[in-house]
């Protein structure tokens, strides 16, 4: 019977001794507390923290043990173990996480009771409670660098929204004033043409309806002979009426950039402009056929020339103007040179002037997918490309 019990006392030291080489090898520190909050024991982990030595901070108080120097005044970590240790008292585990600047280490405290038997017997006598403290520093620091890492995207992504914002605030502003621009532009042509209407085909339609109201009245009184060359004059006056209101359907759209293409009417308005514009040597190179140019670019081509050779004919005080539209394997561009005065140095907004004209030549271009492109100095002529790259669809067409 001696001999059973001493095998168990044996067993149960053996038992011991691994459990305490096991808590030793924890990085951790584990201690058993009383019921006064006192460490009764505690793993060698505590020497790890260079917080005192096993032997010596047995009996510490568990806050005391953590913070062995003076931590000056009520700490967060006392706070939070007295409020854990009152849950303990209750049969409750409790568990907190905090940075110790004390310890300046990010810590994780449980504080768990240690259940009695139903004889009320604790397992280690006058231990209470366990209290396991883990270093969470590498997983705070972790936690802090991924925060920032968020933090850092989340104003990255701030300054792309507010950068989009600003884009389309600025996208609206040019809307607003393209638009504006349009409705000015339709205003100004729609007081351009009833002025040539008013000038040309109003007065004479006024000379007209007066002949023909006079011949009528020498008709009936019979003067037939003096009718005659008054309705033979009238004539004259229709003819010259519906070539007017003719030069004006086709300033605006001719029919040959519908009936032929762009090509044609771009041959056509190089002679209209030789004509009106004498003092002018204007030269061709028109190197593409009216089937090789894209319908979708035709009135855009078709309009860029023709404000490119008003502009040359109001400022440019040139002797030669050259007109050039190519269709290359991939592109098509149009080029208007000149040997005039050239372009002025531009102001600070880009503009060449207080009109719209090149902006306005640029946004048409641009509308397109074209990209206009201005080459001379002041004094040495003024030469502008506009080129469009050509779509799949363009080339099989």
């Amino acid at each position: 019977m001696r001999g059973e019990a001493q095998d168990l006392q044996e067993a149960i030291a053996r038992a011991k001794q691994d459990w305490e080489c096991t808590a030793d090898s924890l990085s951790h520190v584990v201690c058993l507390v009383d019921a006064d909050r006192r460490v009764v024991r505690v793993n060698r982990a505590i020497e790890a923290w260079q917080l005192g030595r096993v032997n010596e901070v047995v009996g510490a108080d568990i806050h005391d043990l953590l913070h062995p120097s003076a931590c000056g005044g009520e700490c967060a970590l006392a706070v939070r173990l007295r409020s854990g240790w009152l849950q303990c008292q209750n049969a409750t585990a409790n568990e907190f996480e905090l940075f110790d600047s004390h310890l300046k280490r990010a810590i994780c405290v449980t504080l768990r009771p240690i259940v009695a038997d139903s004889d009320g017997h604790r397992p280690q006598g006058d231990s209470h409670a366990v209290m396991v403290v883990m270093d969470m520093t590498a997983m705070h620091l972790a936690r802090v660098a991924e925060l920032e890492r968020a933090n850092y995207e989340l104003q990255n992504e701030v300054v792309r929204r507010e950068a989009a914002e600003e884009a389309a605030r600025l996208s609206r502003s040019e809307l607003a004033l393209l638009s504006q621009q349009l409705i000015q532009a339709q205003e100004k042509e729609r007081r351009r043409i009833a002025r040539e209407l008013h000038d040309s085909a109003g007065q004479s339609l006024s000379a007209i309806k007066y002949s023909l109201e006079r011949a009528a009245e020498l008709q009936r009184q019979n003067k037939h002979a003096d009718a005659a060359p008054l309705l033979s004059r009238t004539i004259g006056l229709v003819r010259e009426t519906i070539t007017e209101i003719r030069a004006i359907a086709m300033d605006l759209r001719p029919s040959l950039l519908d009936d032929l293409g762009v090509a044609s009417a771009l041959g056509w308005l190089c002679r209209e402009f030789a004509e009106t514009y004498a003092q002018f040597e204007v030269r061709t190179e028109i190197a593409a056929g009216d089937a090789e140019i894209p319908d979708r670019l035709s009135t855009t081509i078709f309009r860029c020339a023709q404000e490119l050779l008003n502009n040359a004919a109001k400022h440019s005080r040139a002797r030669r103007v050259s007109v050039g539209l190519l269709r290359g394997s991939n592109s098509v561009t149009l080029s208007v040179s000149d040997d005039g005065i050239g372009m002025p140095q531009p102001n600070s907004s880009g503009s060449f002037g207080r009109g719209h004209g090149i902006r306005n030549l640029r946004e048409r271009a641009q509308m397109t997918g074209g990209r206009m492109i201005i080459g001379g100095n002041s004094g040495t002529g003024t030469r502008v490309q506009v080129d469009w790259p050509l779509a799949t669809r363009d080339m099989l067409a």
